[in-house]
């Protein structure tokens, strides 16, 4: 079976996460972990915003590993490293939430989309709270909002099968360049 990744961005936590469980249920899961240097360098991160993600990676990578798969970390821009990655571990699906961010991230998610499209790998983004994407009006939005935040919190998964790969490390400060 190929293993689906479930690439993590702001929603680092195994619990209520929907692609992290949907993904359970197919067979080997990827969680994967992309430290962006151009989201580190934009103006609105801060170092101490490494300090508080890296402390968060930490955390998350125990939580996978007792389900049976440590979080796999690369340093690099998305597109390229999901590319590097499938020469390594061949892979059909990436499952990730939508992500609110800002212009750098919503155009990361895009280039994402654009990529596996022209490879043919299938991108499946879960809403994530209460925002709405792709609206062509908000009339409605309301009621999209009640429906969502209705909904039963998703279970966290008993057991995640492994795949074998490099899981990366998670890098100083430092190393990134940061203060």
């Amino acid at each position: 079976m190929t293993p689906e990744v479930v690439w993590f961005k702001r929603d680092l936590r195994v619990q209520d996460h929907e692609p992290l469980f949907e993904a359970s249920l197919r067979g080997p899961v990827l969680p994967l972990y992309v430290i962006e240097p151009s989201l580190l360098r934009a103006s609105d991160f801060d170092p101490c915003h490494w300090t508080f993600l890296a402390a968060s990676l930490g955390e998350l990578r125990e939580s996978l590993a007792r389900l049976g798969q440590p979080l796999v970390i690369r340093v690099g821009e998305v597109v390229d490293v999901l590319r590097a990655l499938r020469s390594e571990v061949r892979f059909e699906r990436i499952r990730a939430h939508e992500e609110t961010g800002n212009a750098l991230t919503f155009a990361r998610d895009k280039a994402v989309a654009k990529w596996a499209r022209d490879v043919g790998v299938e991108f499946c983004e879960t809403p994530n709270g209460g925002v709405v994407r792709r609206l062509r009006t908000r009339d409605g939005w309301s009621r999209l909002w009640e429906e969502r935040m209705r909904r039963p919190i998703i279970q966290t998964p008993a057991h995640l099968q492994a795949v074998t790969v490099d899981q990366g490390y998670s890098p100083t400060a430092g190393e990134l360049g940061l203060e």
